[in-house]
């Protein structure tokens, strides 16, 4: 069984937006429970807080800080802080939640951090059962004194894995895993990708099977967003330059990524990796893609801890993307932080809304005890 994800509804520039959630609605109001004065379902701002959207080219956008989602991901005990939230709907409703660099342990009532009980583990996920506080569960095992990485790579301390992208094909979770090894210059910037692993993980359960080692080995860093289309799910990745994130695109048969894999030339694919990325496009290193219609849509922040969510079109998976639009200017929150990780939720979003999660992050490490709130995920709920 193949499940679907990434499949947004977006239209118009002035009527050039208009969203839908992905095939498998994970939404908390049913249809005909809608107000029928307002067939877009856009009625319900409970648990939002309106935000003003100075960074949009389109006055009829509506921003809001999803207050609820905020309120799940601030913990107190357990997982309590992470960055690269990827999520992927299960086949039983079940939402599967993949994190970076994340820390387990306890926050006091004023959000601080206790370095005595706080762990900080390379890779986390979390299994949410349905929408409250109390629905989301850690796959990794923690306790009061101690807490350990979920997916640990074979060799030293040196090497670990940072999560990106999952899907379900044939009733496992197939999740790309970034392969990333320590350098001797950089401080916190002191890493490097080596490569892209698959872990294979059983459903329902999801108890590892496997780690398919150097799916992908080469310049590009593959899983920022999978895009499931057709016969295909194509893979996007980037490789880095100087100041740029550029575009690279696999594909896969049918959601398998443990097939074979295919990379665009900038004419047509082949079976050896491609030096090919796309032309006049920055992406982050996280990105989502989907599409509507006949049309495909690229969303990403921009590069270097900037503060703006652009959006692209293309007529193709392959693009080119074009027409680059501001969705909304992210707002400085705390001092000496950055923002990153962008990322489109479908999973989460109602009719007519496009849920997006961005993450933060302190240049002074030791603020990360001083304010858990510094190193966390927070949401967006962006109405047409």
């Amino acid at each position: 069984m193949k499940k679907k994800k990434h499949i947004l509804l977006m239209a118009g520039l002035l009527g050039f937006l208009l969203f839908t959630a992905s095939c498998s609605d994970k939404s908390t109001k049913p249809a005909d429970e809608e107000d029928p004065s307002d067939p877009s379902g856009q009625f319900d701002e409970s648990g939002l807080t309106r935000q003003e959207n100075d960074g949009s080219w389109d006055s009829s956008v509506i921003v809001y800080r999803d207050d609820t989602y905020d309120h799940y991901f601030t913990r107190f005990e357990g997982f309590t802080g992470a960055d690269a939230a990827y999520s992927t709907l299960l086949p039983n409703g079940d939402i599967f939640w993949s994190f970076g660099d994340s820390w387990f342990g306890k926050v006091s009532a004023n959000r601080s951090r206790d370095a005595t009980t706080s762990f900080f583990v390379r890779n986390a996920a979390m299994v949410q059962h349905g929408e409250c506080f109390d629905c989301f569960s850690a796959l990794n095992d923690h306790g009061p004194q101690s807490a350990k990485t979920l997916l640990l790579h074979k060799q030293d301390p040196d090497h670990w894995y940072w999560p990106y992208d999952a899907t379900v094909h044939d009733n496992k979770l197939h999740f790309l895993i970034s392969h990333v090894t320590k350098t001797e210059e950089g401080g916190m910037w002191g890493f490097k990708t080596v490569g892209s692993d698959l872990a294979i993980f059983s459903l329902p359960e999801l108890s590892l099977d496997t780690i398919i080692a150097d799916k992908y080995k080469g310049e590009a860093t593959f899983g920022s967003c999978l895009l499931e289309d057709g016969d295909y799910t194509y893979i996007y990745g980037t490789v880095s330059g100087y100041l740029s994130k550029r575009v690279s695109i696999a594909r896969a048969p049918q959601g398998d990524l443990t097939a074979d894999w295919e990379f665009w030339n900038g004419t047509g694919w082949q079976s050896s990796p491609s030096d090919y990325t796309m032309p006049d496009l920055d992406a982050s290193d996280q990105f989502s893609v989907f599409k509507v219609g006949d049309t495909y849509y690229l969303f990403t922040q921009e590069i270097l801890f900037g503060t703006r969510l652009f959006l692209y079109e293309g007529d193709s998976p392959s693009g080119p993307f074009t027409n680059k639009r501001i969705l909304y200017n992210i707002p400085t929150q705390f001092p000496e932080t950055f923002t990153y990780n962008a990322l489109v939720h479908p999973e989460l979003s109602k009719q007519g809304e496009l849920v997006i999660s961005y993450c933060i992050n302190t240049n002074n490490f030791q603020d990360q005890f001083t304010n858990a709130d510094t190193y966390r995920p927070y949401f967006l709920r962006i109405r047409y």
